[in-house]
């Protein structure tokens, strides 16, 4: 991206993928007492002794078949957080800059600190614990120890729902930071923050609500708490504050904020909020925008992007009209459509969508409150399939109410339907979330991956996951530690061929089920097989 001239106001860090020898170092130390541990090995493999992700597995066969390392990262793709947050920003005059990856662009962050921005906004939207941030903090401080440090997002939000005063105060001195959002949204806050930076002099900032801050990491200050709400259109991306290099070929768009339904797991409509929705006008200014600029694969990532049907259905109709050059993907719910809907989406060039399945059993998606049935579900993936669009079905195991026989539902549902991919979730509980109320019933205690209910617990919910990886015949497994459905996308824009992805996962597959136990597994086929494939 461009750097502009005027004195930086912010700079905004995206992405903190950690080492991820370091995370499995970490999480070894809690599998007694947490599946975190067996969550990452469901998520990555064995390589001669070392473990690693899909998408490192997959640089180092590329390199050894073609000699070059393509230095494939997910984090390529622009964080549209971020680019949201700067287009919020530089409309209201501030002078914005955004680091996508903490770690990818570390040369980049050091000479923009060293020009001395005002404030560096560190986003949290991908983060489950603290230590991603600690670790940007940190590195700021050692590079430029007087810039203000900002965190917000739903990390953040969330400690500030959860914890009490005195244990966010630990927590906000381990993290370091001079300021802390607390709010879904959080773009206001911050301008108001940017704009008491700008001003120099004496500085208060006990006016600008939704805010604790602090002066010298010991004493804390809390502002009143007032929600935001700012204007879907006028908080969505102006890509033309960015290079083209930036965003294409693959990028992601949101028509949406918050969700239309309330699956009893899910914190997300609680903190977003009601359902707000871009104009399918406003939606195709930016669509013309990106068409033109070579975008060439569109992911959108509204949670539910086919409600309401009707809009969707416009939404179709809007890029087969305008006959756009990009391919797109999208989440979808395949039990609120019709055979129009799926027509459309054949007809737009729709390439693959992300279906939150969760569950192949009755009983679980009730008391999800998914709004689906397994027939539904049934008769959406395999429309979806006669139309030759990918379909990757996400999978929870462990809900409360979750049984051996619920399990073994959801593992004939994914036979019987075959997606083209899927992926199994260690259930993770939230204290907050709606199912939570009903504790007493489900017999539900504890917290994150270190949970049990009266019909299941964490350690075996965690075994039933491998079962599953090394039983369901069909679909191919395809894990979420930097890797996920995008990458589908973001590997076909860098020059790979679904068949070359399909391939991949069926072969890292075997890798992933040899590479639950703790011993270096034999290989040696496998990866004779992935560098044919290359």
């Amino acid at each position: 991206m461009a750097t502009c001239e005027s004195k930086l106001d912010c700079l905004i860090i995206g992405h903190n993928d950690m080492d991820f020898g370091l995370v499995e170092e970490y999480l070894k130390k809690t599998q007694n007492y947490s599946g975190a541990y067996t969550d990452l090995k469901a998520n990555s493999v064995n390589f001669h002794g070392r473990r690693i992700t899909y998408m490192t597995l997959l640089n180092q066969i590329l390199k050894s078949s073609t000699g070059k390392d393509p230095h494939f990262c997910l984090t390529d793709i622009p964080h549209l957080g971020a680019v949201i947050l700067k287009s919020f920003l530089q409309k209201r005059g501030f002078n914005v800059e955004i680091i996508n990856s903490f770690n990818n662009n570390r040369d980049q962050l050091i000479d923009l600190l060293s020009q001395s921005p005002n404030a560096v906004a560190i986003m949290t939207t991908f983060y489950v614990d603290n230590a991603p941030i600690i670790e940007i903090s940190q590195f700021i401080k050692q590079h430029n120890p007087g810039v203000k440090i900002i965190i917000g997002g739903p990390h953040i939000f969330n400690l500030f729902a959860n914890q009490e005063s005195k244990t966010l105060e630990f927590i906000f001195k381990s993290i370091e930071a001079d300021f802390y959002i607390c709010d879904s949204q959080g773009e206001l806050t911050l301008s108001l923050i940017l704009e008491e930076l700008r001003g120099g002099g004496k500085q208060d900032f006990s006016n600008i609500p939704n805010l604790t801050y602090t002066f010298d990491n010991i004493e804390f200050h809390q502002t009143k708490r007032v929600v935001e709400d700012n204007d879907l259109s006028e908080s969505s991306a102006d890509w033309s504050y960015f290079d083209r290099a930036y965003y294409a070929p693959t990028t992601q768009l949101r028509t949406a904020r918050s969700c239309a339904f309330s699956c009893s797991f899910c914190k997300y409509p609680l903190m977003a909020g009601p359902l707000n929705l871009i104009s399918v006008e406003g939606i195709e200014k930016e669509l013309d925008y990106l068409s033109e600029a070579g975008v060439t694969n569109v992911v959108f990532i509204d949670d539910t992007f086919n409600v309401p049907l009707s809009r969707f259905k416009d939404i179709c109709r809007l890029i087969i009209k305008k006959r756009y050059s990009f391919d797109w993907y999208s989440f979808f719910r395949c039990s609120n459509s019709d055979d129009e809907a799926f027509d459309l989406m054949e007809k737009s060039r729709c390439k693959g969508v992300f279906l939150g399945i969760e569950s192949g059993d009755e009983k679980i998606l009730k008391g999800m409150n998914k709004f689906a049935n397994v027939e539904r579900y049934k008769n959406g993936i395999r429309k979806l399939k006669e139309r030759g669009i990918i379909t990757f079905a996400s999978i929870i195991v462990g809900f409360p109410g979750e049984t051996e026989q619920s399990v073994s539902n959801t593992m004939e549902f994914l036979e019987d339907t075959c997606p083209d991919f899927y992926r199994a979730e260690l259930y993770y509980h939230y204290s907050d979330v709606p199912i939570h109320k009903q504790a007493d019933e489900y017999g539900i205690r504890g917290a994150g991956y270190s949970w049990k209910h009266n019909t299941m617990d964490w350690r075996r919910a965690a075994e039933l996951v491998q079962n599953m990886y090394k039983t369901v015949k069909g679909p191919s497994v395809f894990p979420a530690y930097m890797f996920d459905f995008w990458s589908i996308p973001y590997l076909i824009g860098r020059g790979l061929s679904i068949g070359q992805i399909t391939g991949f996962t069926r072969i890292a597959q075997e890798i992933l089920v040899d590479s639950f136990g703790e011993s270096v597994p034999d290989i040696s086929r496998q990866e004779s097989q992935l560098l044919t494939l290359f």
